[in-house]
């Protein structure tokens, strides 16, 4: 089953994406990460760190990296449909809809070394206190 290019996403669906890139910020999300981490889990952080990691890279594409703002801005916005706290992954659910909507889109350019930037990232997250 061949990828969609963001060219072939409903302008609906990109417009309602990148109109969140306005509440990202690199320290912003690496604070939110921080704080939810261990709650949330690798479920959630994963993607998450992926979509960053694919942000910093330079084979994507600056149409794909609007994108990842966007999806990223969402997992900042302090306001969600389900509100984090609420449960523990449920409270994260529209989060991970979101995340693997906009990887969906962008994974074809996830390379080996972002793998492993993802992997080494996630668990000094998962496994080191944070003050």
């Amino acid at each position: 089953m061949k990828e969609r290019e963001i060219e072939d996403v409903p302008f609906e669906e990109v417009y309602e994406l990148e109109k969140y890139g306005t509440h990202y910020s690199d320290s912003r999300l690496w604070e939110k990460l921080f704080r939810v981490a261990k709650k949330a889990g690798a479920t959630v952080v994963r993607p998450v760190l992926e979509l960053y990691y694919l942000l910093q890279s330079g084979q994507v594409s600056l149409q794909h990296k609007a994108y990842i703002i966007g999806a990223l801005g969402y997992f900042i916005l302090p306001v969600d449909l389900i509100p984090d706290y609420l449960l523990a992954l449920l409270g994260f659910a529209d989060d991970i809809a979101v995340m693997t909507f906009a990887l969906k889109t962008v994974k074809e350019n996830i390379t080996p070394e972002i793998r492993e930037q993802v992997e080494k990232k996630l668990d000094e997250l998962l496994h080191t206190q944070h003050l």
